[in-house]
């Protein structure tokens, strides 16, 4: 019988032992989420120029960095040419870095031909961390 107790101890330390894992790795994972706080803004410009104009600033604690921009679930680096004729700073190249604090603006210059007024756009800005931010612009 001493054997037997020996093994379900045993059994019953790593089950423990690996259900804190888990809870320890779920807990360190969670922390990058509650302390980058962005906020993120989009406007469109007027009478036949459809540009859009994101604001994000960065309300947290650490760098952000935005790696990728989407339009209506699309990634605007497969746009450019086509419905997206620029975007300044070009995310395509390098990624974007917000420090704690500031403020930057992304420019992005559509083309005219294949965006109308009214027209509601979907934009979702991702990170490096994995986050992903959405705002959303109607053109007018």
């Amino acid at each position: 019988m001493g054997g037997i107790g020996k093994l379900v101890s045993t059994v019953l330390i790593l089950a423990i032992s690996l259900m804190l894992a888990i809870a320890v790795s779920h807990l360190v994972i969670s922390f990058s989420k509650h302390y980058t706080r962005v906020e993120v803004i989009a406007s469109s410009a007027h009478h036949g120029d459809p540009r859009i104009v994101v604001v994000v600033k960065n309300l947290g604690s650490k760098v952000l960095s935005i790696t990728d921009l989407h339009l209506n679930k699309i990634p605007v680096e497969s746009l450019i040419g086509d419905s997206v004729q620029s975007i300044n700073p070009d995310i395509t190249k390098n990624p974007i870095q917000v420090k704690p604090g500031e403020r930057r603006e992304i420019r992005i210059d559509l083309n005219p031909s294949k965006w109308s007024g009214g027209e509601i756009i979907e934009i979702s800005i991702w990170t490096s961390s994995g986050n992903k931010y959405y705002a959303i612009v109607s053109l007018s």
